[in-house]
């Protein structure tokens, strides 16, 4: 836990830059992107496409006080959930490293990292489902922490237009008003952190759990899946749960979609599948009363149900 904590001081202290590879999914489902990555110390992070990209797609995450808070509260969940050790050692981009490995009660791997012995920062991480496969990873292809002395672009997306609900009051005022914000999704899987944005019923929620390795993002907003849509159910599966229907994402990334109570609930997680599933289940289920579920139930009598597209909240 040390080292990770000394980890988690070096993000925010050490300036550096390069190329990370980023897979998500298992089998036939994995996906696999590269990320060149340029952090400056005390000023943010910008993230863009592969090398040999520029332009629109970069995004710039500048440092606050809610991301400082987030980090005591990922390696606290870390440390409540698994038991931490260190488990050798290791080369990252020609850099020497120190391997940590996070393990559950049963003794198996859940998670690991390798930690940069001369800057302690994370230069790979991996998160490993129950039966032992990666279902996530992140590693530098090339690393080095000479930045130089330009700027963050201002040109590139500012990834931050959310305001942080922080007081325990806020909280229960939303939860008044009929936003379900559970305490823990799963007994692993304490909340993090509350995000808000927009105001009225154009108000979008952004709830953040975590079990210290996976983190699952819970989007909610008021209003329906509406009948037409555009984009949305790209790559999507309709699943039948209940007297509702799920949205469920087949790429590499987890992702699951659903309305219940006048609700749009969007779950998001680079995570174990057993992780999303616990997820899931600890929000309110699908109930059912929209176009979409009708229609899947229809389709469902028909035996060729499958495949329809999901549409946009509204």
């Amino acid at each position: 836990m040390a080292l990770l904590r000394r980890a988690a001081r070096a993000e925010h202290g050490t300036s550096y830059r390069g190329v990370q590879s980023v897979t998500s999914g298992i089998g036939s489902e994995v996906e696999t992107r590269l990320v060149q990555v340029v952090h400056r110390a005390g000023h943010g992070t910008e993230y863009g496409g592969p090398p040999g990209t520029t332009g629109a797609d970069r995004v710039v995450v500048t440092p606050s006080p809610t991301l400082l808070r987030m980090d005591e509260k990922l390696l606290g969940a870390l440390a409540a959930n698994y038991r931490v050790t260190r488990a050798g050692s290791g080369v990252i981009c020609g850099r020497r490293v120190t391997v940590v490995e996070a393990l559950r009660a049963n003794g198996t791997v859940a998670g690991r990292f390798w930690i940069d012995d001369d800057t302690g920062l994370p230069l790979r991480q991996e998160t490993r489902d129950a039966a032992g496969q990666v279902a996530h990873s992140t590693e530098f292809t090339e690393f080095r922490t000479d930045v130089g002395t330009a700027t963050l672009p201002m040109s590139a997306h500012h990834a931050w237009p959310w305001k942080g609900v922080t007081s325990n009051a806020e909280l229960d005022d939303l939860r008044a008003e009929g936003w379900a914000v559970p305490d823990y999704l799963h007994w692993d899987l304490p909340l993090i952190e509350v995000w808000s944005k927009g105001e009225g019923e154009g108000r979008v929620l952004h709830l953040s759990y975590s079990d210290g390795l996976s983190v699952v993002s819970v989007f909610i907003q008021r209003g329906r899946l509406g009948r037409e849509s555009e984009g949305t159910g790209d790559g999507m599966t309709a699943v039948v749960q209940g007297d509702g229907t799920v949205y469920v994402d087949d790429a590499g990334q987890q992702r699951r979609v659903w309305e219940t109570d006048g609700f749009v609930y969007t779950v998001l997680a680079d995570a174990p599948e057993e992780t999303v599933r616990a997820a899931v289940a600890g929000l309110p289920a699908p109930d059912g009363s929209g176009f979409w579920p009708r229609v899947m139930r229809g389709f469902e009598r028909l035996g060729s149900w499958s495949g329809l597209p999901v549409a946009q909240a509204t």
